[in-house]
């Protein structure tokens, strides 16, 4: 599809704008989720080291829905300034059709359908499975990674916390002390060396010797004094941070086309509507750009945010339906995207078929 001069300016224009609102968009994201990594490493969860490739794991994993609503935006954007400098007025007057105005546009959310295919059937779900391994593995070992000596560390369940005065290449702890509750009274424990083990169940325990224990009451000044060769207090009860439940955003597409389950059927189906979107969005932001003489330039932006809201939001209710057996496989996500079309044609009647049809004031009384 060749393009002319106004074609390439306007796609230059949209384009730009489009990698404007994808950057704020992704800067929201990493910011957001860098908060979340953030304290997480420093709640102990997970490695500092882990925190920069979680993050561009998951800014991944979200490209699927930042690339269309960018696109959406920037068309709705650039439209707008090509209306509120009047530049539509000359362009339509020198014979620009709906068809020529919808050239550049066709380029740019065929690109976008391209790109998204290859998010939501490849990159997307590779993101998902390798966070989740790098989640799974930075919480097993972050109870070793993140011990850094003078630092008090939770125990599980929050009932105590413990301290290592000091930490050996090998992992051993040395001058420790912890305290926690026990049947309503304090409890105090003192030991040489310790060291975190895992049990053949998955339970993560801190494993103490030789020491004191010390229980009591400050109140009453009543201690009872237990010298120990061993003990072990429970840092981290099994299966902690891992999920049974079937995650089918981690499955590769050719897994999901291989089961008959309900949820692996949603999810193809959320995969495969993905590049549609960007195309129908790119269908209703045309029409739904046009603005009245004197409105300012973001005088549309409000009502695109409101029609994607809408949109991704029956998308997501429709997958739910899907998932849960409420809607057939067969009607699954499929009436959303139908509905998104039916409204975007209206929209191009509306704005351009009417026009056409709509007779012209003191025509019947020529003559």
């Amino acid at each position: 599809m060749r393009l002319g001069i106004f074609g390439r300016y306007v796609a230059r224009e949209t384009a730009m704008t489009w990698g404007a609102v994808a950057a704020v968009l992704v800067l929201v994201v990493v910011v957001n989720r860098f908060a979340v990594y953030l304290g997480e490493a420093a709640a102990g969860q997970i490695p500092p080291a882990a925190t920069f490739a979680l993050l561009g794991l998951s800014v991944i994993g979200l490209l699927e829905i930042i690339v269309p609503v960018s696109l959406f935006l920037a068309i709705v954007l650039a439209l707008g300034r090509f209306y509120s400098d009047q530049e539509a007025v000359s362009a339509f007057a020198c014979g620009l059709t709906p068809t020529r105005l919808y050239r550049p546009f066709i380029l740019l959310g065929a690109s976008a359908a391209v790109l998204l295919a290859l998010l939501a059937l490849w990159a997307s779900p590779w993101a998902h499975a390798m966070a989740h391994r790098m989640e799974v593995h930075a919480q097993n070992q972050a109870q070793v990674s993140v011990l850094e000596a003078g630092q008090f560390k939770s125990l599980a369940g929050g009932q105590g916390v413990f301290y290592a005065g000091n930490i050996d290449s090998n992992d051993t702890l040395h001058s420790v002390f912890a305290e926690m509750n026990q049947d309503g009274k304090p409890v105090l424990i003192t030991a040489n060396d310790g060291r975190l083990v895992t049990t053949p169940e998955g339970e993560r325990h801190l494993e103490l010797g030789p020491g004191n224990r010390y229980e009591g009451s400050p109140v009453t000044l009543d201690w009872t004094l237990t010298r120990f060769g061993s003990a072990r207090l429970l840092v981290q009860p099994p299966g902690q941070g891992t999920t049974s439940e079937t995650d089918y955003d981690r499955m590769s597409t050719a897994e999901l086309t291989g089961l008959a389950d309900a949820g692996a059927r949603a999810t193809l189906q959320w995969r495969l509507v993905q590049p549609l979107t960007a195309l129908l969005l790119m269908l209703i932001a045309v029409p739904l750009a046009h603005m009245r003489p004197r409105q300012g330039r973001y005088a549309r932006l409000v009502p695109a945010i409101l029609v994607y809201l809408i949109y991704f939001n029956l998308l997501g209710v429709a997958r739910i339906w899907v998932a849960h057996g409420e809607v057939g496989t067969a009607l699954g996500v499929w009436w959303v995207p139908a509905l998104a079309l039916a409204f975007g044609l209206f929209l191009l009647w509306q704005r351009f078929g009417r026009r056409r049809t709509r007779p012209i004031p003191g025509a019947g009384h020529a003559g």
